[in-house]
């Protein structure tokens, strides 16, 4: 009923997810650590890491997951919400960044 709210509420989740994760030190400098310690260049998850789009299709992935099982979306449209999800957010990153 209500799926254009839980989709802009769902984005705006996933950008702030993605953002603590690639750009922010987090609670106890955990995010920071943990990009610390994947410095490697040839490896992609540590490449993976560091970039906001990357991260956040896969955030994306894990939220239209839980929201088809809690049957809240239709399951056969996953691929649509997934990267419909990951677009919105990649849009609001591009929007901050060019405010900045």
């Amino acid at each position: 009923m209500y799926d254009w709210l839980t989709f802009i509420i769902a984005s705006l989740a996933i950008y702030r997810v993605a953002r603590m994760v690639t750009e922010e030190d987090g609670p106890m400098f955990i995010f920071k650590r943990v990009r610390d310690a994947r410095t490697d260049d040839k490896r992609s998850l540590d490449v993976g890491l560091r970039c906001f789009y990357c991260v956040s299709v896969w955030i994306a992935l894990l939220v239209t997951v839980l929201l088809c099982l809690a049957g809240g979306w239709d399951v056969w449209l996953w691929p649509v919400w997934w990267f419909g999800l990951s677009g919105a957010a990649a849009k609001i990153h591009q929007y901050w960044n060019a405010k900045a």
